[in-house]
């Protein structure tokens, strides 16, 4: 059997193009990374130190006045947004964030943050509250005037968002603001419906989640 000659010059040739091509991808990803710091993609120092649950930095960063809580992310969402919003499935979880987040809050809305600004979806801090289910947090943005019948480009509200999430304590610190039970989303559904539709949905479902949406239920009927 004939032994296949190597050729070396070919495997040389390869090798350099890949080399090549490996760099100009290199500087490509570089430069792109870059452009997303320059344009801001990065967390902004307020923001940062809401996500990483820093009380105390926070509280620094606004003292110095070098960070402006009106600055928003690509999604329209300020400071105060961000920190009104948490996703928890945990009660015990979600209980730690509201505490925490409730002094983020207070102390974002002390220095001028806007507690009725909204974002490109036109939810305001008080709506991801609802949201999110925190009620400390709904609290202190409810006690600064937060508007409770603002309504977001689909049409939820607080209170529907709220409903529809089966956050009871919210559904009824919403009722007694005055919350409106009337207004309807896009679809025609109003808080009601939301939660009458999330409670067939978990209908075989026992434990914490049902009777959370009946005592939605109970509150809005």
């Amino acid at each position: 059997m004939k032994k296949q000659k190597i050729n070396v010059w070919v495997i040389l040739k390869d090798a350099i193009i890949l080399f090549v091509v490996s760099t100009v991808l290199v500087i490509i990803a570089d430069k792109g990374f870059g452009m997303l710091k320059d344009k801001g993609v990065k967390d902004d120092p307020l923001v940062a130190a809401i996500h990483q649950n820093k009380f105390k930095e926070l509280k620094k960063l606004l003292r110095s006045g070098e960070n402006s809580v009106a600055v928003v992310d690509g999604h329209g969402r300020t400071a105060l947004m961000q920190a009104s919003f948490v996703n928890y499935s945990s009660a015990k979880l979600l209980k730690e964030a509201d505490q925490r987040r409730s002094e983020m809050v207070a102390a974002l809305l002390e220095h001028g943050a806007k507690v009725n600004e909204v974002d490109k979806d036109g939810w305001s801090a008080l709506m991801w509250a609802a949201w999110s289910g925190q009620p400390k947090v709904v609290s202190e943005l409810l006690e600064a005037g937060a508007d409770v019948d603002l309504v977001g480009h689909n049409g939820f509200t607080a209170l529907s968002l709220a409903a529809m999430r089966g956050k009871s304590e919210i559904v009824k610190q919403l009722l007694d603001h005055g919350a409106d039970v009337t207004v309807k989303t896009k679809k025609g559904q109003t808080a009601l419906d939301l939660v009458i539709q999330q409670k067939e949905k978990y209908m075989d479902e026992d434990g914490e989640r049902i009777e959370r949406f009946t005592k939605t239920l109970k509150l809005l009927e």
